[in-house]
């Protein structure tokens, strides 16, 4: 499966040369602060006076880029490329270009002819994402991942780099790195909600791998992440997200609130009665349980979705002992594999049943014996023949 790698345009370096052109000054003020529209049209002026100067191409390719008009940006910095082609700052964002127009083999061919040796420490790390990015969209996996790691380990400060690591990671099941890279780009970026949601994707997954106290340990740190991004946006996928990352971490009462909470938010959605049903049955709350699934029930429209609420409502049945209801839930369900074994622990339960009475029975004659005994005895009669 193919990785998507997000790549941001990283702060770009001002050029080093500012010649005095109309229109330069002001654009790159206009860029400085952000005020993209404002720089386009200065450097739109700028190539207007100097077709044959390449640096106010670039300027203009990036503003384009940043405006989100990525075909303006692969003309304009690629006539900055033919003016210039040896300018690395050029050749990445040109690289930038092509992949913001899906010319993946455009850009890993201009990428290959840059030597990375000649690449400075500080663009190291946009080398790499653009690198991983080229290679990811041509369907070179294995060398994507290599590239962003170099990628993360050359800017270990940049939380997109860590980010598109850990996202390449977790895509490639390498759960523990996935984690690693993902723990510091939320920690470089706490108010990104995306990469905080991979995390704890990442750290619910490894839950699922791991089991015992390990388990609960990694569901317990995904829900302290999940808190965080509910608390900030109590928004019905931060609260379904909490709800299971409690619900795995063993917190049933809280998972259970969390989800009633959810389903307050969207009360046509079945997944909340799903989840809180499951929570009460782990802490043996079986009426409410019972309550939730119906509900759920009641909202499921597919197929699939209503068979896993009726397995797990038959499981409560059972768990009551109803079953009656058990073998109809599961039957319904398409579950006859459970329907023969609540067959044969309603026949064990009815085979225990008959043999407690029994012994009751016995109990009793034993103990109408053990009184008749006593009364003969006090009045000086024979033991009975049954002794």
């Amino acid at each position: 499966m193919r990785s998507r790698i997000r790549t941001v345009l990283l702060a770009w370096p001002l050029l080093a040369v500012l010649p005095v052109h109309a229109g330069w000054e002001e654009g790159v003020a206009a860029f400085k602060a952000k005020n993209y529209s404002v720089a386009a049209r200065e450097f739109e002026t700028v190539v207007r006076e100097r077709g044959d100067w390449a640096g106010g191409y670039l300027m203009l390719g990036r503003s384009q880029l940043l405006l989100e008009r990525p075909t303006d940006a692969v003309t304009t910095l690629r006539r900055a490329y033919d003016l210039d082609p040896s300018n690395l700052e050029t050749q990445l964002a040109l690289a930038q270009a092509y992949l913001s127009v899906r010319r993946a083999s455009e850009a890993s061919q201009l990428l290959n002819k840059i030597n990375p040796a000649g690449v400075p420490k500080e663009r190291q790390g946009l080398y790499q994402q653009l690198q991983a990015k080229a290679m990811s969209e041509t369907g070179q996996s294995d060398r994507a991942a290599d590239a962003l790691g170099k990628a993360a380990a050359a800017a270990p400060n940049d939380a997109s780099a860590q980010f598109n690591y850990g996202v390449m990671a977790f895509n490639a099941g390498d759960t523990a790195v996935a984690i690693a890279a993902l723990e510091k780009a939320v920690r470089l970026d706490p108010n990104d909600d995306n990469k905080q949601k991979v995390l704890v994707q990442a750290l619910v997954r490894q839950g699922r791998e791991l089991q015992g106290q390990a388990k609960e340990a990694s569901y317990a740190k995904a829900a302290t992440t999940a808190r965080a991004m509910a608390s900030k946006n109590p928004n019905y996928d931060n609260l379904l997200l909490l709800g299971e990352t409690q619900l795995g971490a063993g917190q049933y009462d809280a998972a259970a609130a969390t989800f009633a909470q959810a389903s307050a938010k969207n009360g046509n959605e079945w997944l909340p009665y799903f989840y809180a049903g499951q929570a009460q049955t782990a802490s043996a709350k079986l009426g409410e349980a019972e309550a939730s699934l119906k509900r759920g029930l009641d909202r499921a429209a597919s197929g699939p979705d209503k068979a896993r609420i009726l397995r797990q409502l038959g499981f409560v049945f059972e768990k009551q002992r109803d079953f009656a209801q058990a073998k109809v839930a599961y039957r319904n369900a398409g579950d006859q594999a459970s329907v023969q074994r609540v067959e044969e622990n309603e026949k064990i339960a009815e085979h225990n049943r008959q043999a407690d009475e029994e012994a009751k029975n016995l109990a009793d004659l034993k103990a109408q014996q053990e009184k008749l005994r006593k009364q003969l005895q006090e009045q000086g009669g024979a033991p009975p023949p049954f002794d």
